[in-house]
């Protein structure tokens, strides 16, 4: 778990910076969620899958799931964002506000179904 959290730390780090870095110029919560969340999921699935799970999985097994375990995400981040920015919230604190609830749910589907260890 202390991989899983270590990883998860960088990643959010790297998340928060571009979206806040992008987000300014581009105005687009969306748009600067989505470049975000693409460049620092790169980093957290290949870290996640040989460091912190181990996994065995092909990256055409465990990567399908992972997208797909991403883009449910995304979606809800992103729609949680932009809800909160509409209402006077500033986007700096909204980036963080969907991580209090996705980041536990994250670590049993991340475990128990992308990376999930073969029997």
């Amino acid at each position: 778990m202390l991989r899983w959290a270590v990883v998860g730390v960088i990643t959010t780090a790297i998340d928060y910076t571009i979206f806040i870095t992008l987000y300014g110029p581009i105005n687009s919560v969306f748009g600067a969620n989505l470049i975000a969340a693409t460049l620092a999921t790169t980093f957290n699935y290949l870290t996640h899958h040989r460091w912190t799970f181990k996994s065995g999985q092909h990256h055409a097994t465990s990567g399908v799931k992972y997208l797909l375990n991403l883009s449910f995400w995304w979606i809800v981040s992103s729609s949680i964002i932009k809800t909160l920015v509409l209402i006077g919230i500033d986007a700096k604190v909204a980036k963080l506000a969907p991580l209090i609830f996705i980041v536990p749910i994250n670590y049993f589907v991340l475990n128990r179904i992308v990376f999930k260890k073969k029997a």
